[in-house]
């Protein structure tokens, strides 16, 4: 057994990475958009996205694989570490849980593991800098792997037409105190 709990040899930290940054700066995926009822005057929108990348490992080459199937069918892009994954999916190895700590480009991890690696991905998560990640362990992956946006719009201004919105900023005159 290595320092992660499971068999196999080490990942490289920096190809990781590497494979990490070719899916950085790649748009959301919308899977929805839904009109909300709402008072007269408001326009209200909700659509959920893919929460962005997803860290698969596993920790077996058939468990990585099937997170990677969950987190791309709810929107996401993702990365698979595991012992004997195929170069096509990700990177062959353990990632040592203390990487965590220090990996870019990561908004979920998952991890089907025994509490001992559980707890070594938590607290290498918990040691980051900057946004929350977080950890998906249990059969909850698909609703983790989206997110929800809600946008409200108050029309009021223009008696509940939006449009009348935008014509208004286009045609009203500009004056300038001298």
């Amino acid at each position: 057994m290595d320092h992660a709990g499971q068999a196999g040899k080490p990942a490289d930290v920096g190809v990781v990475q590497a494979r990490l940054d070719q899916l950085k700066g790649l748009d959301l995926v919308r899977l929805s958009v839904s009109d909300l009822p709402g008072p007269t005057g408001e326009s209200n929108r909700l659509s959920t996205y893919g929460r962005g990348t997803v860290l698969c490992l596993g920790p077996t080459a058939a468990d990585a694989t099937e997170q990677l199937r969950i987190a791309r069918d709810n929107g996401c892009h993702a990365l698979a570490v595991a012992p004997g994954i195929a170069p096509a999916l990700g990177v062959d190895g353990v990632l040592p849980r203390g990487a965590l700590e220090h990996l870019r480009g990561v908004d979920l991890v998952a991890l089907w593991s025994d509490t001992r690696d559980l707890t070594a991905a938590r607290r290498a998560l918990a040691g980051r800098d900057g946004a929350l990640v977080g950890l998906a362990c249990g059969d909850d992956l698909a609703a983790r792997c989206r997110i929800e946006r809600h946008i409200c719009v108050d029309t009021t201004a223009a008696g509940g037409n939006a449009a009348l919105l935008a014509a208004e900023a286009e045609e009203a005159p500009v004056s300038v105190a001298v």
